[in-house]
């Protein structure tokens, strides 16, 4: 009777006991036979085990899932929304004590569950657009909700009814952009809306577009009155706008405002409003605001230097109105180049190399100026005019000149030379002042007028000055002024106009008591009497000496011309001092100019003095003052002792 082998003894003691799980759904009742035996003898006994039955068994739903359904908005609740059944699968398990209960978001709030029933309720208005779709767990207790538990999906569905009206997202900031002079269809954008109806279900949210109103924004922001434009259509399914008509144009219209209207099955209707702008296409050349340009520069402007700014215009916008400036022509060296602003359409006209005015091409320059886009150019023509800039000193060609020797008595007023400077300056840059050196004519012998005549202004002289170096200076009237100079070596020839003079300056002394003929010396070297010429050697030596005629006899002095350039005096007789302490010889004195010079000098002949009278007794008075007694230590006075003799010492 131990069907399955649920049982088992233990054979010692003979405790039964279960070896298998029991189950009272199969069998509820058991009858074992027993045999107990010692090895020899035996015995038999029937056991009956009957099993009780359990709660083992969970209760179980008719379906897996249910489904139901409840219209949104609707009010009276509770609604009745839908009924689950369960059944407890334990044998003689009482139905009717199974308990069941609503699980789930939403579970007590929006749906309740008759625990008895099983039916389910919506105790809220819904509003299908917040949730469209509910989802519970129910749960099935039995034993009157104490015992085991089963459990099902209840999915519950809002249906819809036309409680919204279509609502476009971008509302009053739909943007959308379209270049100008596109052809009519042309897709700009898509300006769709949503309806939060459902979609799958019926027309609620089954939407058609129209355009209900069109502008040109730009009028209407300048305050201007709006213009209702057919510029554009929609397609009513899709909600696509395109190109209605030809000849968008964005330098007349910017941009336009669209409100588009979008209406569902049920009749309720929304509108946006959509800013089309109108996108730039390069369909304008850029222009020079100015038709003609000159501009002036010195030529010794430094290097980018500014010469001119010139603004352009170009009616496109964004990078087709982003301009580039060149030169083009006129402008063979590259001396200019331009600098683009291309945001702020200006370019401005640089130097690039030094101008130099004295170059004939680089005084005016007929420049030929571009401007332009990515598409189009244009041009301008521009005078560029250069001054001209002092940078040139004047230059003497030659700037040495030698003349041929000149009389040194040539006349005051006579024209010696002719030197003309020249400036490659032009204007009063190039206008010349000449002027001398004062250093190479300290004295202000020479003059020089403004055609560059020099002329003698002083008398001249050879022995001062045998020769003349004369710096012209020619300075232009530029600011600052520039200097240019050449020198001028004048020579002078001699004229005989100087006689001959003594080498020195002779002191002869001739001593008294000395008995004569003696020769006199005339320094303490040389008894020889020596003359000089300041002329030139032509005009000098040999020189010739002689007394006039009215001393040639004289009993004192004798004068012999040597036929060398010397002469020798004598003295003839005995000398007395205390008599006569000087003698004064005229020496006519001759050279060999042509014409010679004949001069008369005074030789001074001195008497020295020989100690040949004793003094004598002077006297002398003396007057001292003094002051109640007293006076200073003073000089009283000078002994005098006379004596003829005055080149005595005499000591006291």
């Amino acid at each position: 009777g131990n069907t399955g082998g649920v049982f088992d003894v233990e054979p010692e003691v003979g405790t039964i006991f279960i070896a298998q799980p029991l189950d009272y759904e199969q069998n509820k009742r058991y009858k074992l036979h027993i045999l107990a035996s010692d090895g020899k003898w035996e015995d038999y006994t029937t056991v009956t085990v009957s099993v009780v039955n359990k709660n083992d068994e969970a209760p179980v739903f008719t379906v897996n899932e249910y489904y139901g359904s409840v219209t949104e908005e609707l009010d009276g609740s509770p609604v009745f929304v839908l009924q689950v059944t369960a059944s407890d699968p334990d044998k003689d398990a009482d139905q009717e004590a199974l308990r069941y209960s609503l699980h789930g978001q939403g579970a007590e709030s929006e749906f309740i569950i008759d625990e008895v029933s099983g039916k389910i309720y919506a105790q809220r208005t819904l509003d299908r657009e917040e949730r469209a779709v509910w989802r519970f767990v129910v749960l099935a207790t039995d034993e009157g909700g104490e015992g085991l538990t089963g459990f099902t999906d209840v999915i519950i569905n809002v249906w819809d009814i036309n409680d919204n009206a279509p609502i476009f997202p971008c509302a009053l900031s739909c943007h959308g952009d379209v270049a100008e002079n596109s052809v009519i269809g042309t897709s700009v954008m898509e300006m769709t809306a949503t309806d939060l109806d459902d979609s799958a279900v019926g027309q609620n949210a089954v939407l058609s577009y129209r355009i209900v109103g069109s502008m040109d924004a730009t009028n209407a922001a300048l305050g201007g009155v709006p213009t209702f434009s057919e510029m554009f259509t929609i397609n009513p399914i899709t909600g696509t706008i395109t190109v209605g008509l030809g000849g968008l144009d964005r330098e007349q219209v910017e941009s336009y405002l669209i409100v588009v209207e979008a209406r569902d099955g049920g009749g309720m209707a929304g509108t946006g409003t959509a800013t089309i702008q109108v996108k730039d296409v390069n369909d304008h050349a850029p222009r020079f605001t100015d038709h003609s340009c000159l501009a002036r520069i010195s030529e010794n402007a430094e290097l980018n230097a500014e010469v001119l700014e010139l603004v352009a215009e170009d009616r496109d916008t964004g990078e087709n109105a982003q301009l580039t400036f060149s030169v083009v022509a006129g402008d063979q060296e590259q001396k200019f180049y331009m600098v683009s602003h291309k945001q702020e359409q200006r370019g401005i006209l640089k130097l690039k190399k030094r101008l130099d005015y004295e170059r004939h091409s680089e005084q005016r320059f007929n420049l030929t100026l571009k401007v332009e886009d990515l598409d189009f150019s244009s041009f301008l023509h521009c005078v560029v005019e250069v001054e001209d800039y002092n940078d040139h000193a004047p230059v003497f060609i030659p700037h040495f000149l030698s003349l041929a020797p000149l009389s040194e008595d040539i006349s005051v007023g006579t024209s010696v030379a002719h030197l003309v400077a020249s400036d490659s300056d032009s204007g009063q840059n190039r206008e010349i002042t000449y002027s001398l050196l004062e250093d190479s004519d300290p004295d202000g012998l020479f003059t020089i007028d403004q055609s560059g005549v020099i002329s003698v202004a002083r008398p001249l002289d050879r022995e001062k000055s045998p020769q003349h170096h004369l710096v012209v200076i020619a300075t232009d009237h530029g600011f600052p002024p520039l200097m240019g100079s050449a020198t001028v070596q004048l020579p002078l020839l001699d004229v005989n106009d100087n006689g001959p003079e003594f080498e020195a300056a002779y002191a002869p002394i001739v001593f008294e008591n000395v008995a004569g003929p003696q020769v006199v010396r005339l320094n303490q070297t040389s008894t020889l009497l020596r003359a000089v010429d300041q002329d030139s050697p032509e005009n000098g030596p040999p020189f010739h000496f002689t007394v006039p005629p009215e001393y040639r006899y004289s009993n004192d002095f004798y004068l012999q011309d040597n036929l060398n350039g010397t002469a020798t005096i004598t003295a003839l007789r005995t000398f007395d001092r205390e008599r006569q302490k000087e003698f004064l010889l005229p020496i006519v004195m001759s050279d060999s100019g042509h014409p010679a010079k004949t001069v008369t000098s005074t030789l001074t002949v001195t008497i020295g003095d020989q100690n040949d009278h004793p003094h004598v007794a002077g006297e002398k008075q003396i007057s001292i003052n003094s002051h109640r007694g007293r006076m200073p230590t003073t000089v009283l006075g000078k002994v005098y002792a006379p004596d003829p003799d005055d080149w005595d010492n005499k000591t006291y």
